[in-house]
């Protein structure tokens, strides 16, 4: 049986979601439907901490409790992940292309620091969670639109550090793919992954997205050299680490055939909805 705040938030959800609550429209004072319920004004609390925590609503000091414009009610700007090219140099996405680097709050446009690698960022490194490396840090967005940025913190491998020093400085026209590139002679491939997560509070200050309720997406790339002569002998150069609002953006790929699914097809011999005994699924 569902406890009262569970009752309470689940009916508050009902009516966000059916647009009896509509974006931007108050809530009934916690008092007021704790009395209509017979409960107390601490249940009412955790019932509204619960949606806060779905990134449903969000509290005005002094002013009430209010409806935020949820991501399953507005268009999301969707991120297709490619490498483009144009005469800045690189950048992921047609979407992005007017994008620039914007300064830190201390006016600092790249920040190159020597900081301790995460340990998820290490293991794509190949090196110790905790080894320093050089990591330039970013914020980027549209000059136009102060919620439409990312944070992108490239860590960069100690080889790429010490065999192309201008990765730890200022990397000239192109940035600093172009230097590795142009020293290496043939060029990078990348590859990416997505995954989501809560904001830390400066996170969220820098994105200017809420602080509680809205998750990031998080889009781990990988940047690589592939050998010569042989290709798969591959050295990782780089890991960016770039964050955005869950609610504004998605991240779009495309889905390839693999091998196995080459056209045309073979005929499929099993019943994908057979139980352990092969006997056919009720639902079918």
């Amino acid at each position: 049986m569902a406890a009262q705040y569970e009752e309470i938030a689940r009916d508050l959800r009902e009516r966000i979601v059916s647009g009896e609550y509509p974006p931007g429209s108050q809530l009934p004072m916690m008092r007021d439907i704790a009395t209509a319920r017979a409960v107390s004004d601490i249940t009412v609390r955790k019932a509204f901490a619960l949606l806060a925590q779905e990134g449903l609503i969000y509290s005005r000091r002094r002013a009430g409790t209010f409806v935020r414009e949820h991501p399953d009610r507005i268009r999301l700007t969707v991120r297709h992940r490619q490498i483009e090219r144009d005469d800045l140099g690189y950048y992921s996405g047609a979407e992005v292309q007017h994008w620039r680097a914007l300064p830190h709050p201390d006016g600092v446009v790249t920040r190159v620091i020597e900081a301790p690698t995460p340990a998820d960022v290490a293991d794509l490194l190949g090196c110790d969670a905790g080894t320093v490396l050089t990591v330039r840090k970013r914020i980027i967005g549209d000059p136009e639109s102060d919620s439409h940025r990312q944070l992108a913190d490239s860590w960069i491998a100690d080889w790429a550090t010490s065999e192309v020093p201008a990765v730890t400085g200022n990397t000239g026209l192109g940035g600093m793919y172009d230097r590795i590139e142009e020293w290496a002679g043939r060029p990078l491939v990348w590859r990416e992954e997505a995954s989501a997560r809560m904001p830390s509070p400066e996170e969220a200050e820098a994105l200017n997205m809420p602080s509680q309720g809205v998750p990031l997406l998080r889009l781990v790339r990988v940047t690589e050299l592939p050998g010569d002569p042989q290709p798969a002998l591959s050295r990782v150069v780089e890991v960016q680490d770039i964050r955005m609002n869950a609610a504004l953006f998605a991240a779009g790929y495309p889905l390839r055939r693999g091998q196995s699914a080459t056209w045309p097809v073979t005929r499929a011999t099993a019943n994908y909805y057979a139980t352990e005994d092969n006997t056919p699924s009720p639902l079918e």
